[in-house]
């Protein structure tokens, strides 16, 4: 298992979504991630976060 912060493209794949819905769920604060930097950082993902929006939560 993956513990470690992850690219959207790899949520995207473990989500079995496109990464533009990832982009899209950060953006609109459904999925919590952080950006490295601001304002045009790469976001990164901890897997619990993107456990809990697969699931709903």
């Amino acid at each position: 298992m993956i513990t470690t912060p992850m690219s959207p493209a790899q949520a995207a794949r473990m989500a079995g979504c496109h990464q533009n819905s990832i982009y899209a769920a950060l953006l609109a604060g459904e999925l919590r991630g952080y950006q490295r930097t601001a304002p045009k950082g790469r976001w990164r993902i901890f897997p619990e976060d993107l456990s809990r929006w697969i699931k709903g939560e």
